[in-house]
């Protein structure tokens, strides 16, 4: 006899089941071949344009190159050597400093600012030998870096308060040099000085501007100040890239300390 209902549907679902296994693997296969065509074609194209790329990258470093060629630099390097004949100086000196330029100069690496440790000596010198090195992009030579001092120092009690300020313009010519920093601080009235005398609170200024900003020379005749000792400091001075840009070492100088 005929096979029972249930019996045919099944096997026509086997039936069914295998035709779509069937046409599943046959599209597996066409789709595997077509994605091996297709990675095959771009494998060679790459090759093809990878000698498009690498002169490419060669074209972009050279005029990176060639762009950074023009550009003047100027390296600064050296020490802070010590400081001198500051009152202080048995009991620790300290010296904060921090570099200042115009527009046309741009810091390409290094630290613009810093400290010394605090140095105690029994002479009148308190070393510090604290390096200094800074990296600048220059498209003028207006406005050459100038180096800012702060000199703090310790009294009996502990107590620190400012001994003097300073700066002095960085050197224009490549080599070493040795500069020497006069250092100052403001005075006051006479209650005032008695109270730096026996308290240690020195007259201290708000703004570093009026140390060598532009409007410094007109602003410092208004200050009575005193001398309070001297920074040493040694600095290397690097050009690169001068020749047939800035004619610095011909048609600069520094204006005086």
């Amino acid at each position: 006899g005929k096979p029972p209902a249930a019996h045919r549907l099944a096997r026509s679902q086997d039936t069914l089941m295998s035709n779509v296994d069937l046409e599943s693997a046959k599209g597996a296969s066409s789709n595997d071949d077509t994605r091996g065509k297709l990675s095959t074609m771009l494998k060679a194209r790459i090759q093809d344009l990878k000698p498009f790329r690498e002169e490419l990258q060669c074209r972009k470093h050279s005029s990176k190159e060639k762009l950074a060629e023009k550009i003047p630099e100027v390296i600064f390097t050296g020490e802070l050597v010590h400081g001198e004949g500051f009152r202080g100086t048995q009991l620790g000196v300290a010296c904060s400093w921090h570099f200042v330029w115009d527009d046309p100069w741009t810091l390409l690496e290094g630290n613009f600012r810093g400290q010394t440790q605090l140095a105690a000596s029994t002479d009148c010198n308190a070393p510090w030998n604290h390096p200094l090195d800074i990296h600048f992009a220059a498209r003028s030579p207006l406005g050459w870096p100038k180096l800012v001092m702060q000199v703090q120092e310790l009294d009996e009690h502990g107590c620190s308060h400012v001994a003097g300020y300073g700066f002095c313009h960085l050197p224009v010519t490549p080599g070493s040099s040795e500069l020497t920093v006069c250092c100052w601080r403001p005075t006051g009235s006479v209650r005032d000085e008695i109270s730096a005398y026996f308290l240690g609170n020195t007259s201290k200024l708000t703004s570093y501007d009026i140390i060598s900003a532009k409007a410094a020379w007109a602003n410092r005749c208004r200050l009575v100040t005193i001398p309070t000792g001297k920074v040493i400091l040694n600095l290397n001075v690097i050009l690169r890239n001068f020749e047939g840009n800035i004619d610095m070492l011909q048609h600069s100088r520094a204006p005086p300390v």
